[in-house]
């Protein structure tokens, strides 16, 4: 009797200890992104680190790869296709390889504001184009889009740009894109693509005589020693975009994707304002460091404004027009809501 309850006590041990096993097995969620430990892109993995291990009750655990440590925006977009990475966050130039036609979100001129660029986040139009870039990659599915880094503007050295007519000949550094190249060609300027990591000496030795960043780029890195100017023209509007490896996403159980998208979710909110936070401390920084701040003059803006129709046409011929009708019409809508709501408010 003795030795049958021992054998029954040591088989209620191995079921309960099953049990318990099993609840307790752990999911890796590999995040890596291509900023500093100090960066917005650091900022929601520390969240979403802090809330999937506690609300998952240990079941999930995160790790987070900054500075490029696993690779480029393109390298980590392909270990997500490859279900070797579970999430990565990246701008557009990251994917653009992939889905070139996502590029139409960076024709400048298009959002007028934040509340505008916010909506159309929310919009259809992301939801067809998560559904397009999945089919396409096989395994890459867009779970958030948020913002990073705020808005691009026209950061010069020795010139302050107030008008489209300022930029003749100026050496302006882009990304190594042909959707910005052509951008500054039609504003008149001379396109120079420059490595990130080698700006501050080109805008030092003269290689380039501007660059078109946001502020939140500029404080950081102390460019504001070799950018005395800058023009707010808000050309673009960086979108921030969370890529999942879906194979990873569907192995989990029901609940555990929900709270993973909503982590993401949260996380990206959260990074957005971040940045617009930090966008204030950062120009009252620059502007303490001697920098001169220009918001350009309706009539100046137009000046600029000009340029989106030649960049539509540059799109067009390039990628055909059915994602920048789709864009459109998903600005239009966020632009008729606004007003709508405005129309309300004033009642």
């Amino acid at each position: 009797m003795k030795k049958l309850l021992i054998a029954a006590g040591l088989a209620a041990t191995f079921v309960l200890g099953g049990t318990s096993i099993a609840h307790a097995q752990k999911f890796t969620l590999k995040y890596g992104h291509v900023g500093p430990v100090e960066s917005d892109d650091q900022v929601p993995g520390e969240f979403l680190k802090a809330f999937l291990e506690s609300r998952s009750q240990g079941r999930i655990k995160v790790e987070i790869y900054p500075g490029s440590q696993l690779g480029s925006f393109r390298d980590m977009i392909e270990q997500v296709q490859l279900n070797t990475l579970e999430l990565t966050h990246t701008t557009v130039g990251g994917i653009a390889s992939f889905f070139p036609e996502l590029q139409v979100t960076d024709i400048p001129y298009m959002l007028r504001d934040d509340t505008i660029a916010e909506m159309v986040a929310q919009s259809p139009f992301f939801d067809e184009a998560r559904q397009a870039i999945l089919k396409k990659t096989g395994n890459v599915r867009l779970v958030a889009v948020g913002n990073t880094g705020r808005w691009r503007s026209f950061f010069t050295a020795k010139k302050q740009i107030k008008s489209a007519a300022d930029m003749a000949g100026v050496k302006m550094r882009t990304i190594n894109s042909p959707l910005q190249i052509e951008f500054v060609k039609a504003l008149g300027g001379n396109p120079t693509p420059v490595a990130w990591g080698e700006l501050y000496t080109a805008l030092q030795t003269g290689v380039v005589e501007g660059t078109k960043n946001a502020v939140t780029d500029i404080v950081p890195t102390k460019m504001y020693e070799v950018t005395k100017f800058v023009t707010l023209d808000e050309h673009a509007y960086l979108y921030a975009f969370w890529w999942m490896s879906d194979k990873w996403l569907k192995s989990l159980p029901a609940d555990l994707q929900d709270l993973v998208i909503d982590g993401i979710q949260q996380a990206s909110m959260i990074q957005s304002d971040w940045n617009k936070e930090f966008e204030s401390r950062a120009m009252k920084t620059f502007m303490e460091k001697g920098g001169k701040v220009y918001v350009p003059t309706a009539a100046e803006k137009a000046t600029f404004v000009a340029a989106r129709d030649k960049m539509k046409v540059w799109f067009k011929q390039k990628y055909g027009d059915e994602w920048l009708k789709k864009f459109e019409k998903a600005v239009a809508d966020a632009e008729a809501q606004v007003a709508s709501r405005n129309k309300r408010l004033l009642q």
